[in-house]
């Protein structure tokens, strides 16, 4: 009669697997504890343009500001003093109820070298 095991090389395979899963939770969770009672690294406005999500800031900015959104905005404009990308696939945007041009405060770690700028998104809260 045949046995139902599982090959040995399946077996680490699926271990090691959840191992590496298991170190991306805690990764996360220790992260979210570690910015509770933080101040936000950065407040500005939230963008979707062409399936792009974009951090906005500037002083005068207006709602209209972000319906007419362009790439011209973003190389030539004057009305944003800053425009950087979210490079998280908007995997903290989900459940936030964060729509185009809604003002938020986000924390990050890491913003890479590029024009516009992206920003490795760690925490995002919609503000008044």
């Amino acid at each position: 009669m045949k046995s139902n095991k599982i090959p040995k090389t399946i077996f680490n395979i699926g271990n090691f697997l959840l191992i590496l899963i298991g170190i991306w939770i805690f990764s996360e969770i220790s992260n979210n504890i570690s910015i509770k009672g933080r101040q936000p690294t950065d407040i500005g406005h939230v963008v979707f343009f062409q399936g792009i999500t974009y951090f906005v800031k500037g002083e005068d900015i207006k709602t209209s500001d972000f319906e007419v959104f362009s790439h011209e905005d973003i190389m030539f404009s004057r009305k944003f003093e800053e425009v950087s990308i979210f490079d998280d696939s908007g995997i903290k945007l989900l459940g936030k109820g964060i729509k185009n041009g809604d003002k938020v405060a986000i924390w990050y770690d890491v913003v890479l070298e590029s024009y516009p700028a992206r920003i490795k998104l760690i925490q995002i809260e919609k503000r008044d």
